[in-house]
């Protein structure tokens, strides 16, 4: 596992860690729901950009 598929886990558990308290406690929290929210975003984006690096291809020798 590359360390950007970790940290999109790890940020993507995080976030979802962050939803969940926030809706537990609802309203004073609802920064946490917005920063849950956004890490959500942040690990599926990190996720498709380690996805686009693992399948570029490589330049042929010669």
């Amino acid at each position: 596992m590359t360390l950007i598929a970790f940290a999109a886990w790890l940020v993507g558990a995080l976030g979802f860690g962050l939803l969940i308290g926030g809706v537990a406690l609802i309203h004073v929290p609802t920064a946490c729901i917005t920063a849950g929210i956004c890490l959500l975003g942040w690990a599926f984006l990190a996720d498709r950009a380690s996805a686009r690096l693992q399948h570029r291809p490589k330049p042929g020798g010669g």
